[in-house]
């Protein structure tokens, strides 16, 4: 497998996994509190791997910023999700992770660069790590 990629098998898309993480997972924020982090931690005794996803609602902005965050979102735990992927793996857990902004805005942020979400991601990425 690719270190660097983020294919279909590592996101996060049943409504049976959503609901699994909003109701008995847990949060936390990223340190600047411009991320929050919903992480579900499963451990069973063969390694599924980690799965992600970026919700935002629409009260945060319209569908073109929504659509940017996610994006950055993504490119950012790509580029730094080895970390995380080893220790799950070295534990035998299966990770499902949902990134959303905590304060994060079309209005107070409208121009968003990869640089501004990616000290919020590595910081919850060292978290769960952390907390595996």
């Amino acid at each position: 497998m690719k270190s660097f990629s983020l294919n279909r098998n590592e996101r996060v898309k049943k409504k049976k996994d959503f609901n699994k993480v909003y109701n008995s997972g847990k949060i936390i924020f990223s340190s600047d509190l411009l991320l929050k982090l919903h992480y579900y931690v499963n451990k069973n005794e063969e390694y599924n791997g980690v799965k992600i996803a970026a919700s935002l609602s629409k009260k945060t902005g319209k569908a073109v910023w929504r659509n940017r965050v996610k994006r950055l979102i993504k490119e950012s735990y790509r580029l730094n999700k080895k970390r995380l992927v080893e220790k799950a793996s070295e534990n035998n857990v299966e990770l499902l992770l949902i990134f959303s902004p905590n304060r994060l805005s079309e209005k107070k942020n409208k121009k968003l660069y990869l640089k501004d979400i990616m000290n919020g991601v590595v910081d919850l990425i060292n978290k769960v790590a952390d907390n595996i």
